[in-house]
């Protein structure tokens, strides 16, 4: 009896155990299935908005050469949210983005209804439609939609925050930009918006930033901001406004200003300011190694006669991108770095030694080197020598060897081959 009892349950554990795997099997291929006609489905899809954006742009590519392009309106009405609306927004938003008729496709996005559509949402409550809605407001570049957009950079959401500064650069109206300029304190202070998107985001407006950017009142700002204004300043046209910012912050206390400072310096081209050296290089010695770094690539570019020797110290700074950069900085020294490359690479010091040669090569100061072993000036040309030599010692041979193939002169070329051949000297 406890034996058919037994076999029973077995059986029915078995039973149970069957039709589990079953039913995992069928809901397995259920997925598949459902998957599979998806993939279908979305491929049809995809494929018809395609025939869709094609036609479409066909017919707008026509619209566009006529001067009466209102009159084809009709032409391009759609049932909002549909496949067809969706293609008419792509092919309008390749247009704005194509800047030669950027103007019409502004136009048929108004009076075709998309702007409204969107500045309808941007008062919804899901966050996502929301911050698609101010993307593409954003992209549609329709200076009318600036009084909608503003009011939402008041936001407590990061990513509407975000996406509003980014929308509101893009369309690039001197009222977003007093807007974003005002609110700049607030959107960096809490960190609600990074400040590369933030630079990104000025940086769309161009050269008209910088009266905004400098004549703001950022005496008692945050460092973070400081450093966001000069970062910024640092990729836009040189101007005297600029140099003077950047000076009246080289002195900072943050290490980060100091830095953007120094790059907006950098820039100064022909405006260099006034006694620049004397402000610039104690920076060369800034117990910060990136401002360091900043240093000397500013007096590298603006050739700070001073600053050649401390540059030489430079090259054996205990961070390797400061004395890469020194060493690329010196090149642009001309022969008045010749003496502290060689005096350098004249140390034992086999690291910083391989870093000079290797800044000397890319920068192509090595052909200068070259240069200088047909010339008349006899020191130099000894000088020139050594340095060659010893980086041909360090296996820093490659301008040497392209010489010989392409140059044309022969002295210089019979220069080459006695180091090759002393170098293979036993």
């Amino acid at each position: 009896m406890l034996n058919s009892s037994t076999s029973i349950h077995t059986d029915l554990m078995l039973i149970l155990i069957i039709t589990a795997i079953a039913v995992l099997v069928l809901l397995i291929m259920a997925l598949l299935l459902a998957s599979i006609v998806r993939r279908v489905l979305n491929d049809r899809m995809y494929r018809k908005l395609d025939a869709l954006r094609h036609e479409y742009g066909r017919r707008l590519s026509q619209a566009l050469e006529l001067e009466g392009i209102a009159v084809q309106k009709e032409a391009f009405l759609t049932q909002t949210g549909s496949l067809a609306w969706q293609a008419v927004e792509d092919v309008l938003f390749a247009v704005v983005s194509d800047g030669k008729f950027a103007d019409k496709g502004r136009t048929l996005f108004q009076r075709l209804g998309y702007m409204a559509f969107y500045e309808e949402q941007l008062a919804g409550r899901n966050v996502l439609a929301r911050a698609s809605a101010i993307d593409k407001l954003g992209r549609m570049r329709c200076t009318a939609s600036t009084p909608k957009l503003i009011p939402l950079l008041e936001e407590a959401d990061p990513e509407i925050l975000s996406v509003t500064v980014r929308a509101l650069s893009r369309i690039g109206t001197r009222e977003a930009l007093a807007a974003i300029i005002g609110r700049l304190p607030d959107l960096l202070g809490g960190s609600l918006v990074t400040r590369k998107a933030m630079e990104t985001a000025l940086l769309n407006f161009g050269e008209t930033a910088i009266p905004y950017l400098i004549g703001h009142h950022w005496e008692r700002a945050d460092p973070w901001i400081i450093s966001c204004i000069l970062e910024t300043l640092s990729h836009l046209a040189p101007d005297a406004r600029s140099m003077s910012l950047a000076l009246e912050h080289l002195q900072s206390p943050n290490a980060e200003v100091r830095s953007k400072a120094l790059k907006v310096l950098g820039r100064a081209d022909a405006n260099i300011p006034r006694h620049l050296d004397e402000l610039a290089l104690p920076l060369l010695e800034d117990p910060v190694w990136f401002v360091r770094l900043q240093a000397a690539k500013t007096a590298g570019v603006l050739v700070l006669t001073a600053a050649a020797r401390p540059l030489g110290m430079l090259l054996f700074d205990k961070n390797w991108h400061v004395r890469r950069q020194a060493a690329l900085a010196l090149t642009k020294f001309g022969h008045a770095a010749i003496d502290i490359f060689l005096e350098a690479l004249s140390t034992s010091d086999g690291y910083a030694k391989e870093s000079i040669c290797e800044e000397i090569e890319k920068a192509g100061f090595s052909d200068r080197l070259i240069v200088n072993l047909g010339g008349v000036d006899g020191p130099l040309r000894t000088k020139s020598r050594d340095i060659l030599k010893i980086m041909q010692g360090l296996h820093f041979s490659t301008p040497l060897i392209a010489y010989l193939e392409q140059g044309d002169d022969e002295r210089i070329k019979q220069e080459i081959r006695c180091f090759l051949t002393d170098d293979r000297t036993p």
